[in-house]
């Protein structure tokens, strides 16, 4: 019990913090009681070890628990016959990168604040061949919670607490528990507080708020043979658009990064997301090399754009689609999707074959589906299967393909090994439901777009050694019926809207990622990719020639492993380019080549450590700025972060 006191005690700085955000006291509880109710489950289960005495063994502080005795896996592991347990992350090495934009190493670009909207700079397949629903502004922030299972020896919790400066704070509260060795539960827990960048009134003027949490489960029989996960996770994510810098009167390029000069040019726009998904996976084994399975998924995306168009500047939107006192857009996109299939391994071939059927709904506030020329709702048809082949102890080739009813399909493969890797993907997928129709305050558009056809092939070479690292590589992709939005005259009062090329794009990428380590402590970590579009079709690609990231570090272990420390320099930089540009009514990245975002190093100064089961780090963010006031624009108008202190902590419970 003092423990749990202790627990509930550190969380309350946290919770005093994130007030508004109510549903924490919520999770909170509920985890308190859960806790005693498992631990009261788990001690009248026969199969449950018995703990008897002090979790402290030999009268000293050395705990039998840790990082080690609560492992974690998942569903697709199982899924692949190929369990492989992971122990809890503690190396501090990119724990400084805590933004969602450094965690894919700034393969993303936003609106240079955490939490906004964002886009991958390089091309990027779908994951769905059949419909969707377009609206993918948020998706990094969804896709980046990925459900661990857990097997403990001991309760499992971890809180994650990140003080940004500025107002800007990221926390994230894990819990997770066996109820018998058979049986686990847990859930996650994250808010983002983050606040306004640009003419801030003060603290809790909020630039977003978002709310994630999902529950899970895993249990198996006693031998195995029949498996079962569920999870439900849900996302409310609300942001409080600025429609990007104003440029008044005697503007210069200066004054995007002057506290005083710059001007957002909204101040009561407002996007809102709400998320959800239900899943169950369960599967019987008749014997290793067969097995029955059901997955089912029941998703649900709504999308909000609200405003008060007198509030904004008679010339920001281009054109008036629906005249009112109050916007009020709204989307709502559905499916429902259930999978059957069967498994199993022979000898070292893993293989898979499924039938999967989805009902899927679009509903726009403003527009009747009836009259649009893609059906609003239907029913979507699936075959496909899964290989997975090891051809020794180091080689591993892996395949996927799938066939939809209208023609639509793809065909993957991947090879690695410890000297080489190489992927190729081919697919022909639907465009999504925002760009075939949409009407909304500001935009109105009605298309019958063909499926796109991508095809992408990627390898690299791999050396290494103790002092060097090596591995030079190529991605060739090329485009068919590309599907995007373009700022363009188009005859009408609307400048921006969705296009699908005539031609096609085709595009090389060389790269090399490389490693030195010096002293042996001493690292310098880089990558860089040049980019060469070959042919592109109404320059529907716009990609910077040049993009590097590069980490010069020390890193070494005191006090007899007491302490692990990383320090150093992150660098990032791109060459100017044609950045896509924002759409705020309908939060859509769109090609334009009208304002050309200049160049910029962008260089952080960062430490972090590890003490016992805490990480810390404290980090400067955008050296450069703080020494020639220029700074970076990831997306045109938009200032990327200024120069700021950054601190965070992640602490870790096993008892």
């Amino acid at each position: 019990m003092a423990r749990i006191l202790f627990r509930y005690q550190l969380l309350n700085p946290i919770k005093n913090l994130f007030l508004r955000v109510h549903f924490l006291r919520y999770i909170i509880i509920v985890a308190v009681l859960l806790v005693g109710l498992t631990g009261y489950v788990q001690a009248q289960d026969d199969d449950a070890p018995q703990r008897r005495g002090s979790k402290i063994i030999d009268d000293t502080t050395k705990q039998i628990y840790g990082p080690k005795t609560s492992r974690y896996y998942f569903e697709q592991d199982v899924f692949m016959n190929r369990q492989t347990y992971h122990f809890i992350d503690t190396a501090i090495r990119f724990f400084n990168r805590y933004t969602y934009i450094e965690r894919t190493h700034y393969t993303y670009a936003d609106l240079g604040n955490i939490g906004t909207s964002a886009h991958s700079i390089f091309y990027k397949t779908p994951d769905a061949i059949g419909t969707s629903s377009g609206f993918t502004h948020w998706d990094l922030y969804w896709d980046s919670e990925i459900i661990q299972y857990y097997d403990t020896k001991s309760p499992y919790t971890n809180l994650r607490w990140i003080l940004g400066g500025n107002g800007r704070a990221v926390a994230k509260f894990s819990f997770s528990r066996n109820i018998n060795p058979r049986w686990n539960f847990g859930f996650n827990y994250r808010t983002l507080a983050i606040d306004k960048q640009i003419q801030r009134q003060g603290r809790g003027d909020r630039n977003v708020k978002s709310t994630y949490y999902d529950l899970y489960t895993a249990f198996q029989s006693k031998d195995s043979t029949y498996r079962i996960f569920i999870n439900y996770r849900r996302n409310m994510h609300r942001a409080f658009e600025y429609g990007g810098i104003r440029e008044v009167g005697d503007f210069s390029y200066a004054d995007y990064f002057d506290r005083r000069e710059a001007q957002p040019s909204l101040s009561e726009a407002q996007s809102e997301e709400l998320r959800s998904n239900t899943h169950l996976f369960h599967q019987y084994e008749i014997a290793p090399a067969l097995q029955v399975y059901h997955m089912l998924d029941r998703y649900r995306q709504g999308n909000d754009f609200l405003d008060t168009p007198d509030a904004a500047p008679d010339d920001y939107y281009d054109n008036v689609e629906i005249d009112s006192a109050q916007t009020s857009d709204h989307v709502k996109y559905t499916y429902l999707r259930n999978e059957v299939g069967i498994k199993g391994n022979l000898s070292k071939l893993f293989y898979n074959g499924y039938y999967a059927i989805r009902k899927y709904s679009m509903e726009y506030k403003y527009l009747n589906t009836d009259t649009i020329n893609t059906p609003g709702s239907g029913v979507e048809n699936y075959l496909g299967g899964r290989i997975s082949l090891k051809l020794d102890s180091i080689i591993e080739v892996t395949g996927w393909a799938e066939v939809m009813h209208t023609g639509n399909f793809r065909i993957e493969g991947h090879i690695k090994s410890k000297w080489f890797e190489a992927s190729l993907k081919q697919m022909q997928y639907a465009p999504g439901f925002l760009y075939q129709a949409y009407r909304g305050s500001h935009d109105v558009w009605n298309n019958n777009f063909h499926n796109v056809n991508v095809t992408m092939i990627n390898g690299y070479l791999h050396y290494t050694s103790p002092v060097l690292t090596v591995s030079p590589g190529l991605t060739f992709t090329r485009l068919g019926n590309y599907v995007y939005l373009k700022e363009d005259d188009f005859g009408l009062a609307q400048t921006v809207m969705p296009v699908q090329a005539t031609g096609a794009q085709i595009i090389a990428s060389p790269e090399l990622q490389f490693g030195i380590t010096a002293f042996n402590h001493v690292h310098l970590r880089g990558r860089a990719v040049y980019t060469k579009a070959l042919e592109n079709a109404g320059d529907a690609i716009q990609i910077p020639a040049l993009f590097v990231n590069g980490e010069l570090s020390y890193e070494n272990i005191f006090f007899n492993g007491n302490l692990d420390m990383h320090a150093g320099l992150d660098v990032h930089w791109q060459s100017d380019y044609y950045a896509m540009g924002y759409d705020v009514p309908t939060q859509q990245f769109y090609v334009q080549q009208s304002y050309r975002t200049p160049s910029f190093p962008l260089v952080d100064v960062f430490f972090s450590g590890r003490i016992k089961m805490a990480r810390i780090f404290v980090k400067y963010n955008n050296l450069v700025q703080l020494l020639t006031g220029s700074g970076y624009m990831p997306t045109p108008y938009y200032p990327g972060q200024r120069s700021v202190f950054d601190f965070g902590f992640d602490w870790s419970f096993y008892d």
